[in-house]
């Protein structure tokens, strides 16, 4: 079974970065780096063996750096996908965990057990019920495979044959919702994804974030928020995905990106890309912000 892993970088921990490459070179698998940065950030004659390096020279977004990253794979004859973020930390033995939970030539998802790198705490993963509203469901102490709908890209394991039936990530959405309409997407396919518990990944849910009560605000940039608020709108526009949880979204990110201008100083600047991404998102604007 030929395994890559494929990592989309935008001006990366280089040190951090190397490292990840090394743990998964170690454990039999290859690497596609895709660098969405604007100017060259990594050399490829420094890289590890084993990785294989994509400079794009622009931020592309990652959904279309993602399908790069895939096709690369795919030329190279691969047979299961794993991503991760480019600040991803495994520890030895983590990525044979996981990708022996899948078979090849079945269409199938894996992803691992996620554990706040902040509380050491179990992340919960996400259903939807009948309705199509989303709920988070904490299996921490399971010791078998179990079913979700949801997951994030990070440590996630999807066979050759998921992208033959669901097709790859929407490059519409440019950045954010990314991994959350693929999943669905596959959901509407009857593709299972399974969490698998052996297999444990610390994960950041934000390089800053704000606790207010159960509330967690996580602080971005006014062109990062334009995003997440843009892509709820674009979400009512697709097929597949349930109204009810496009509507729960929106509901989600305008609550949180309020209370974040209590918290952030150029308030002008959000409520500016608040402003306009309500409006692309009401017109249906994609890709990458048009300035």
């Amino acid at each position: 079974m030929i395994v890559y892993c494929t990592i989309v970088c935008y001006r990366p921990d280089i040190a951090r970065l190397y490292g990840l490459c090394r743990r998964i070179v170690a454990e039999g698998a290859a690497v596609v780096l895709v660098d969405n940065t604007e100017v060259s950030y990594l050399d490829a004659d420094k890289l590890p063996d084993g990785c294989t390096l994509v400079t794009l020279g622009y931020n592309s977004g990652i959904a279309h750096a993602q399908n790069i990253g895939v096709a690369k794979a795919f030329a190279a004859s691969a047979d299961v996908l794993v991503f991760f973020d480019q600040d991803s930390r495994i520890e030895p033995g983590f990525l044979g965990r996981l990708v022996s939970a899948v078979k090849a030539g079945t269409p199938e998802i894996v992803s691992p057990l996620c554990v706040d790198d902040v509380t050491g705490s179990a992340l919960p993963a996400v259903r939807l019920n009948r309705y199509g509203l989303a709920f988070p469901v904490h299996h921490a102490d399971s010791s078998r495979r179990h079913p979700v709908d949801m997951v994030i890209s990070s440590g996630t394991v999807a066979t050759r044959e998921v992208f033959d039936v669901a097709g790859n990530f929407d490059e519409e959405l440019f950045i954010d919702h990314v991994d959350a309409e693929w999943c669905i997407r596959c959901r509407a396919k009857q593709i299972p994804i399974y969490i698998i518990p052996a297999a444990v990944m610390r994960h950041s849910i934000g390089s800053r974030y704000v606790k207010l009560g159960p509330l967690t605000i996580l602080v971005h940039s006014p062109g990062r928020c334009y995003y997440q608020i843009r892509n709820c709108f674009l979400m009512f526009r697709k097929p597949h995905i349930p109204f009810l949880f496009a509507v729960q979204q929106l509901a989600s990110v305008t609550v949180s990106r309020t209370f974040l201008l209590f918290f952030v100083k150029d308030r002008f600047s959000y409520l500016k890309s608040y402003l306009f991404a309500v409006r692309d998102g009401l017109k249906g604007v994609t890709g990458a912000r048009r300035v």
